[in-house]
């Protein structure tokens, strides 16, 4: 099956990564003694990945520090927006990054994901139609990247006519109550399933055009982040060939 495939990938990919760290940047010092830590903000369908990445880079540069902020792209946005220094922020979808376009002017599209619904492994559910009936199914609240994708997934398949027991504000809260046994089913992203996948399984929808969600990565261009060197490393970094590699394993789609 196509999310078994991926699955080894990822964990053959990911064991290559960090076992023998796959990065090609050099060795980098920087003569003015500047700041050694980089503020990430991103979605926490990211986590997983980022902080694998995250720690690989930090293993290749000893004193530099990459302080991560998991969340709600949405939540994230606010955040940055009333002032937290955040020095890139990845967002898991176009809104959100556009509502910070005071402080991180020039994103641009990073991967993309598809929302599916997850099911324990030992799940009877074979179709998005099992959703009906008496099936205890969450998602994410409709204002949230993962709950926009849910929302616009379910409508082009238009075969549910059930409602969520909650509105989760963060696919991460979502994915923990599936994981916890609190619900049968969660609408979260495929990148969950395959990061769990000897406890889940995923069904698609129909329309995976619907389903996906467009991530985007920017840089803050406040005078705190051009001062340090390390913010811009890391975000070139982030956007290199062997952490997009390591993001397609995870079930991450690179965008052109």
């Amino acid at each position: 099956m196509y999310m078994g495939k991926q699955t080894g990938r990822f964990r053959v990919f990911a064991s290559a990564f960090l076992g023998i760290g796959l990065i090609t940047t050099p060795a980098i010092t920087f003569a003015d003694g500047g700041s050694k830590t980089v503020t990430v903000f991103a979605a926490s369908s990211l986590t997983k990945a980022y902080t694998a990445l995250g720690a690989a880079f930090q293993a290749a540069h000893p004193g530099v520090t990459i302080k991560f902020s998991f969340g709600s792209s949405t939540t994230l946005a606010t955040q940055i927006n009333s002032g937290a220094p955040a020095d890139i922020f990845a967002s898991a979808d176009v809104l959100a990054m556009t509502s910070v376009s005071a402080q991180i002017p020039a994103p641009f599209n990073y991967v993309s994901n598809q929302v599916v619904v997850a099911l324990s492994k030992s799940s009877s559910i074979s179709t998005v139609v099992g959703l009906n009936g008496s099936t205890k199914w969450l998602q994410c609240g409709h204002t949230v990247p993962c709950g926009i994708a849910a929302d616009a997934a379910l409508k082009a398949q238009g075969t549910v006519v059930t409602n969520p027991v909650s509105l989760e504000s963060s696919d991460a809260n979502a994915l923990a109550k599936l994981l916890a046994g609190s619900v049968d089913a969660a609408i979260v992203y495929k990148t969950d399933v395959i990061a769990n996948s000897t406890k889940l399984k995923a069904i698609s929808f129909s329309d995976p055009v619907a389903a996906s969600t467009q991530y985007q990565l920017g840089i803050s261009h406040s005078s705190a982040t051009a001062k340090n060197h390390w913010a811009k490393t890391v975000y070139d970094y982030l956007n290199g060939h062997n952490a997009k590699k390591f993001l397609a394993a995870s079930g991450f789609m690179i965008s052109q």
